[in-house]
This record gives structure tokens, sequence and C-alpha cells, in this order.
């Protein structure tokens, strides 16, 4: 792993400056794919931090020092990396890059218990406080599951905790609207304006009766879910068709 602090690439990767933003979870981050030297689709990410800074208050580094900074490491990349972009409410930011491990492993995703709020102040924000992702991810993998599906207070669907979600119903393809509380992907925005895919609110029970179910992330892209708390899914025609359009336009576009 490489990383980049305010600025520069540090020789020990395991010192970050003392920040008190850092130990509150008091920031942003972008997680981008990188294919060689090219960052994926990184003006849409880079439009999500700034309104994401602007909802919490807080400045980011200028644009020009940010294109620097991921220049730098991936000067010599080679295949896909994972660009992780943070930045904190006191002005300290660093970047990490890594390669990307391919995997196979089926995608199965189980219900939260609990519920989300729809309206709370990090709803639709890529904060650094992510201990509700983590603890849902970590209680599906205790049970054998992948990752934990949200639903929020109106019982309606709203993401993993690492991913957006899409499903295939009999009028096309369609995702949680953001006035469920999801994430503002930046796949997910890239399959609304180029591939059709609607937005729409929809409960668990509508998505146990799916006819397919996807995850989508900027680092995994399009996987099929195979399986939703005791519900197996089988691949699908129309999202392997997908899968492949979606990869084949974020290879051939650095901009998408």
């Amino acid at each position: 792993m490489k990383v980049l602090i305010n600025g520069e690439i540090t020789s020990n990767p395991l010192t970050l400056p003392f920040s008190e933003s850092l130990l509150r979870g008091d920031g942003l981050f972008e997680t981008i794919l990188g294919i060689d030297q090219a960052p994926i689709a990184w003006d849409r990410h880079y439009a999500r931090l700034s309104n994401a800074a602007a909802q919490l208050l807080i400045s980011i580094p200028a644009r020009i020092d940010l294109d620097l900074g991921i220049a730098k490491l991936l000067a010599e990349a080679a295949g896909k990396s994972k660009i992780r972009l943070t930045v904190l409410a006191d002005g300290n930011w660093m970047i990490s890059a890594e390669a990307v491990a391919e995997s196979d492993k089926p995608v199965s995703l189980m219900r939260m218990k609990e519920i989300v709020s729809s309206k709370a102040v990090l709803s639709g924000v890529k904060s650094i406080s992510y201990g509700q992702s983590m603890m849902a991810v970590r209680r599906a993998r205790a049970v054998g599951y992948i990752d934990a599906i949200f639903v929020n207070e109106n019982d309606q669907v709203v993401e993993t905790g690492f991913s957006n979600l899409l499903i295939l119903t009999k009028d096309g393809f369609t995702t949680p609207a953001l006035e469920s509380g999801c994430l503002p992907g930046v796949m997910r925005e890239i399959l609304i304006n180029s591939f059709g895919v609607t937005q729409s609110l929809f409960n668990y029970e509508e998505l146990q009766q799916a006819e397919a179910i996807y995850t989508c992330s900027s680092i995994r892209l399009i996987q099929h879910v195979s399986k939703v708390d005791d519900i197996l899914f089988n691949e699908n025609q129309k999202g392997e068709e997908l899968i492949s359009d979606f990869s084949k336009l974020l290879t051939s576009k650095i901009t998408p």
C-alpha cells in the first residue's frame, strides 16, 4: 500500500498525523477505482465529496492538490487499484492506494433487525463515522453472510453496509431512491444516467420478490446476489449483460 499524507508520500504508512478529527470520526472519504494510472469517475467522486463537505460545514483541499496526490500514487500502478481519499474536518487529508484482489465469492445478504433513519444528519453522506456499516458486515459474517441490508423507518430498503442495491423487476432495473436515505453512490449514478436504471421506493418483501438482486459499488462494480436470508436467486441474462456492458463502459471511459 502507498500512502500520501497532506500531499506528501510517506515512507511509513503506519504514521498518521495526530488529529482530533480522526479520533472523533469527523470527516469524509471516497473510495475510487483506479485502472492503471487513471482514477475512474474521479469528477463524480469529487463532486460528491464537495457536496458532502458543504453539508457538514467542512473545507476540503484544492482540486489540483488532490489531482496531483492521486497522480503521485498511481504513477507506477498497473491493473486495478483501490484509492481511498480521506478528508478530515481539521484540514488534514490522506490518500492511499493498493491493488484490488479479485474475488468470485458469492454475495449473500441478510436483513438488519435495527432500522435506520432516512432523515439522520449523516444519511446519504460518506462519512468516516462508519461504525454502523461495519457492525452490519460483522454481524452478517458471524452467521455466514457477506453483508446486511438496511431498512428505514418506513420499511423501505436503503442499502447494504458496503454497497448500493439494484433489483430487477418485470419493469426493469431499479435502485432505492435517495429519499430512502441511501448513499448517492457514484456507480449508482452512472447506472441511472447511462443504463436507464430507475429510482424507486420499495419494501423488503418487494425486494425478496425481485427476479434478481445485485450490489453496486465503486470497487466491486455490479455483483450478483445469490442469496437473501433463506431465498436463493439465480443468475439472470439481463443482469449478466448489464454487468458486462457496465464494465466495458468504465474501462473505455475514464470519466463516465
